[in-house]
């Protein structure tokens, strides 16, 4: 005997949003063929694409973009007992990564309670994937 069949079902598929940015890629190639590639620019420009942070002027860093301190992700860190100012620059730089912002964390706040307090100091912890003994001598051999 054989069984009823089943008539098939239509399931929409979704559709993926992601876009990926050729541009963007092409200057990332150009920049790594250069003889002292400036990797700290696209730091900066990489934020440009993180939808859910809202980028505001820090009191205590004029000069430096951070995540809005009312954003829930700082909010969360933040009750974890890391600090606002650090975690604002973690959570713009990687978001919702616990291991990154963490790290980003400790190594932000060791360099200042070694007297780096520049400007740079989060964009060159991004830069460096948080290791602050490169951000220290990067910081050295530029002055």
């Amino acid at each position: 005997t054989l069984a009823p069949q089943l008539a098939p079902q239509m399931v929409e598929v979704p559709r993926s949003t992601f876009n990926f940015d050729f541009e963007y890629e092409r200057k990332i190639l150009a920049e790594a063929e250069k003889e002292n590639p400036n990797w700290g620019k696209f730091v900066i420009e990489s934020s440009n694409w993180m939808p859910l942070l809202t980028l505001s002027r820090g009191r205590d860093s004029p000069g430096a973009a951070m995540a809005t301190p009312g954003d829930p992700l700082v909010e969360k860190y933040m009750s974890m007992g890391l600090g606002r100012e650090a975690v604002s620059f973690a959570v713009l730089n990687y978001g919702d990564n616990p291991t990154k912002v963490k790290e980003f964390v400790k190594a932000y706040n060791a360099l200042h309670e070694m007297g780096f307090t520049s400007r740079n100091v989060p964009e060159l912890l991004a830069m460096h994937d948080n290791d602050p003994d490169k951000v220290i001598q990067h910081l050295l051999s530029t002055t």
